[in-house]
């Protein structure tokens, strides 16, 4: 049984290899068949994508393809990240001076155009390769530069402007304690001196000492011979007359002789051995010297390597709170604002008014909203409200829609603003599914005797104007007659279905099953085409 097993689980782990392979092939045979630019940088950073796990040398070559291809066509949000796909690729093989070069790319372009995600971890990666460099001067460059750019580019909530001072606090204890070592090294650098002169002035003694005791060595040596020469001479003048010596006095001279070498053997040795001894205290006092001078710059490198890891420490673990604080802040704007309308507030501070040609906006409203809420108490009232609301938000960040606003209990959304989905046909998938949500929480109260809601729902596309209004509280809106054509779509709406506009219908007509309702009265509009929408086509 276990071999049945262990079988069956490296059968579906070949399955996911085999199936990630056939990704990676068609898509690069689709990159082989692309015709433009855009189509080809978009195919290439997918590829490098699905290549940064299994193959981080080839994920990096089709990263910088694509980041090359951005910059050719002036995407500079996708250069920025095909830059930062192509360095992470480079980290994990290990080849941190590629990745490092990379990583400054995604920096410099994420920094010139905004990209404050970007640019935030391409910094902390910076720091990352440096300090696994033990380049501790580099971290701590980037990690100024962090703080530097949060300042620039307006952080966002109030604590992460204190993460920021806290960090630039605790860098100038780190510069008051390199200060501190650096006195201490000139401190032990002045004790080496002194050990310096006390070792010149004691090698001054030894050698003047050796040299009075070799100059009275020589002096007695000198001394000797003097002697010798006279006893010498003696024995020249003698010599012609030593047969005339009486035995006693050539036994006494013998013995004289042999005294004398004695004595002449006797000071030599002793001259040696004093010298031998000067020798052996004058090497011991060099190797102490030197023992205590390796074992005070082996202290002052300890020291300062302490000082350093504890610095690098603490600068982690101010970069880890700021980034902690970056995306608290981050995704608390984004929650009140679009992306990219996000990022030009946290730039410019101020938002420019656009007009976007083609949007397609979509009203729902609840009927009887009234009837119900008399029904239900003021805590259930909105406990119901924001269960529906939030499953809304979910069901049209799928299709990557903009939420505009809830007014009473009333729920705008919008597409084809900024860089999100321009789809229409998207909209009115996310406008069935919320009917089909509304229909089935419908069945579930009936079953429980509860109230419930029903909703209409408008749909029409066309130029509307988008901007931020207000100093205090942010308001994201859309204005324009588009608004308004919605609005009457919704109110000539049945409860449960989905009406969409003539305009809106020529976008999406062979995507969706329809019923024709024919011209219909809208308020301030005339008579208007209107079509529900019955389902999606199938084929």
């Amino acid at each position: 049984m276990k071999h049945q097993s262990a079988f069956v689980f490296l059968l579906v782990i070949f399955s996911a290899g085999l199936l990630s392979a056939q990704s990676v092939s068609e898509l690069e045979a689709r990159l082989k068949r692309a015709g433009t630019k855009n189509e080809k940088m978009t195919l290439s950073y997918q590829i490098a994508e699905k290549l940064l796990a299994s193959n981080p040398t080839k994920a990096a070559t089709y990263a910088q393809q694509a980041s090359q291809l951005a910059t050719e066509i002036g995407d500079k949000r996708r250069e920025a990240d095909a830059a930062y796909l192509g360095a992470e690729a480079y980290y994990r093989s290990r080849n941190y001076r590629a990745a490092s070069t990379e990583y400054q790319h995604a920096w410099n372009s994420a920094r010139n155009y905004g990209l404050r995600d970007v640019a935030l971890n391409s910094t902390e990666k910076l720091q990352d390769i440096a300090l696994k460099q033990n380049d501790y001067r580099e971290a701590l460059k980037w990690s100024r530069e962090t703080v530097n750019y949060l300042k620039t580019s307006g952080g966002g909530a109030r604590s992460g402007g204190d993460a920021v001072r806290r960090l630039e606090n605790q860098l100038a204890a780190a510069e008051a304690d390199n200060r501190t070592l650096r006195e201490q090294i000139a401190q032990l650098t002045g004790q080496t001196q002194v050990l310096e002169t006390t070792y010149q002035t004691q090698l001054k003694e030894v050698q003047d000492k050796t040299q009075q005791e070799l100059t009275q060595k020589e002096a007695a040596i000198s001394q000797i011979s003097q002697e010798k020469q006279r006893l010498d001479s003696i024995a020249r003048v003698t010599g012609s007359n030593l047969e005339f010596m009486t035995k006693e006095q050539v036994v006494a001279k013998a013995v004289l002789a042999e005294q004398e070498r004695e004595i002449q053997t006797q000071k030599r040795l002793l001259a040696e051995a004093q010298l031998a001894q000067e020798r052996g205290d004058y090497l011991r006092n060099i190797l102490a010297l030197v023992a205590a001078f390796v074992l005070v710059l082996a202290g002052l490198f300890y020291f300062r390597f302490r000082a350093k890891k504890r610095a690098a420490n603490e600068l982690a673990e101010k970069n880890i709170l700021i980034e902690e604080e970056k995306k608290r802040s981050d995704n608390l704007l984004l929650n009140i604002l679009p992306p990219a309308i996000a990022q030009e507030l946290k730039t410019r501070n101020k938002v420019a008014a656009r007009k976007y040609d083609q949007a397609t906006v979509m009203f729902t409203d609840f009927i009887g909203f009234t009837n119900v809420a008399e029904r239900l108490s003021p805590e259930m009232l909105v406990e119901e409200l924001d269960f529906c609301f939030s499953n809304f938000d979910n069901i049209i960040g799928k299709y990557r829609i903009e939420k505009i606003k809830t007014v009473g209990d009333a729920y705008i959304c919008a597409s084809g603003l900024s860089d999100m989905n321009a789809s229409p046909s998207d909209m009115v998938k996310a406008a069935l599914e919320i009917q089909d949500f509304l229909l089935h929480v419908k069945a579930e109260r009936q079953s429980q005797g509860l109230p419930y809601f029903e909703a209409r729902v408008g749909i029409h596309t066309g130029p509307v104007v988008a901007g931020v209004v207000g100093d205090k509280k942010f308001a994201y809106d859309i204005w324009g007659d588009t608004v308004n054509t919605a609005a009457r779509m919704e109110e000539a709406c049945d409860p449960g279905r989905v009406n969409v506009s003539e305009d809106t219908y020529w976008l999406t007509k062979y995507e969706f099953e329809w019923q024709h309702r024919g011209k219909i009265a809208a308020k301030n509009k005339g008579q208007m085409d209107m079509y529900y929408v019955t389902s999606v086509k199938q084929y």
